[in-house]
């Protein structure tokens, strides 16, 4: 219900798919396997699905949703950490951010989807690059599906669906 309400109120909710992976529906932690989530795997620098990243299908409730969403670099990622330093870090929590700034990009860039949760997530995954890494576990030739999702996410394209929504 929280995350419903959140959504209506035109709250984009991005959620992290989880560092359960390889196997399939590892995706099983709230708030991620919510349709009303968007939710984020993990994918190196060399665009490869990251081993720890949760795949679907939800089965926990009983949906069988396909999860995650889609996919960003969540592997070695350059982070903030205690005593004012930085340091790489691993995991999905690092890739949802950049899904999370991305949407953030976009509703700068044009204000009149600020709270259209249904069309800033039909942007996403319209314009996201098609997952081209290793297949493994969960794949099958669909999208979206159980191990990526509609694929990575792409900033600019995502930028420019959003600006080219004015015109």
């Amino acid at each position: 219900p929280a995350v419903a309400a959140l959504r209506a109120a035109g709250i984009f909710v991005v959620a992290s798919a989880g560092n359960e992976g390889p196997r399939c529906a590892s995706v099983s932690d709230p708030i991620a396997i919510y349709d009303a989530s968007f939710s984020v795997g993990a994918i190196d620098s060399a665009g490869d699905l990251a081993s720890f990243s949760s795949r679907g299908p939800v089965e926990v409730d009983g949906s069988d949703r396909i999860k995650p969403d889609i996919l960003a670099p969540g592997v070695d990622v350059l982070s903030a950490l205690p005593g004012s330093s930085y340091g790489a870090n691993s995991g999905t929590s690092m890739a949802g951010p950049h899904v999370a700034g991305v949407v953030a990009l976009m509703w700068s860039a044009q204000p009149a989807l600020i709270g259209q949760i249904d069309r800033t997530e039909q942007l996403l995954t319209q314009t996201a690059r098609p997952y081209a890494g290793e297949r493994g576990a969960c794949f099958d030739q669909g999208v979206p599906n159980n191990a990526a999702g509609y694929g990575v996410v792409d900033a600019y394209a995502a930028v420019q669906a959003a600006l080219n929504l004015g015109k």
